[in-house]
């Protein structure tokens, strides 16, 4: 059911890429190996943007509260979306999940709920996405947009390498203290790619005159690293 349905919204959302333009950097990270694409969440049309730009099917993560809404529920179960409770999972839901990583993607906005505050900063991040990672053993795709799409702005969105963080939880259940310091790690890496993006569209990082050489991290970067010491891995 969510094939069909998925691939005609994308020829949908692809006639909209001349109002919402986007730069994608970071392409070589896409991968179609089993991982979860998980990324910042500023507007509503993140997941038509995502699904254009990150080509193959994908399963979307959706908070229940859109499973009760007629319109939107049609459209987003034949889209493809699974619906989970915050508060209280179901089994179901959960397996359903976990099913899918077996061979296949997961895309996730790992704050939950749509960022309408300050879209410099990520809300924290839900204990879904350590979780998920954690017990389906596959990486998490870091993905970012630089700010919030407006109609005919250019915007900008940076895929970052894939993260392998479970440590010794990788393919088991997580208890929560290991949820919580998997979910640290992960708002460290989404910090630092703020620092990364924020740096390649300030100084136009595309052109040849301001490209790095490959393997220098940027100035700013290697600063923000010192005053922000990087949490410790889970198998310390």
């Amino acid at each position: 059911m969510g094939k069909p349905f998925y691939y005609f919204s994308k020829i949908l959302f692809n006639c909209c890429r001349p109002i919402y333009r986007n730069k994608i950097i970071g392409k070589e990270n896409i991968t179609k190996e089993p991982c979860i694409y998980a990324c910042n969440h500023l507007s509503s049309v993140d997941i038509g943007i995502t699904q254009v730009h990150v080509p193959g099917y994908k399963r979307y993560i959706g908070k229940r509260e859109y499973a009760q809404k007629g319109f939107s529920n049609f459209c987003l179960r034949h889209f493809g979306v699974i619906f989970i409770d915050r508060d209280k999972p179901e089994l179901s839901a959960m397996r359903e999940v976990f099913n899918v990583l077996k061979d296949g993607q997961i895309f996730i906005f790992p704050e939950g709920t749509r960022n309408k505050g300050n879209e410099k900063e990520m809300l924290p991040i839900k204990g879904g996405l350590a979780l998920f990672a954690a017990k389906s053993g596959v990486p998490v795709v870091p993905m970012m947009v630089y700010r919030r799409p407006k109609k005919f702005r250019k915007n900008y969105i940076y895929i970052g390498k894939p993260l392998d963080v479970c440590g010794k939880y990788k393919g088991k259940m997580p208890n929560a203290e290991a949820i919580e310091a998997i979910t640290k790690i992960y708002e460290y890496e989404f910090a630092k790619l703020r620092v990364i993006i924020d740096d390649y569209v300030e100084n136009k990082r595309w052109k040849k005159k301001n490209r790095l050489p490959e393997g220098v991290e940027p100035e700013v970067l290697t600063k923000w690293k010192e005053e922000h010491p990087a949490p410790p891995s889970v198998d310390d």
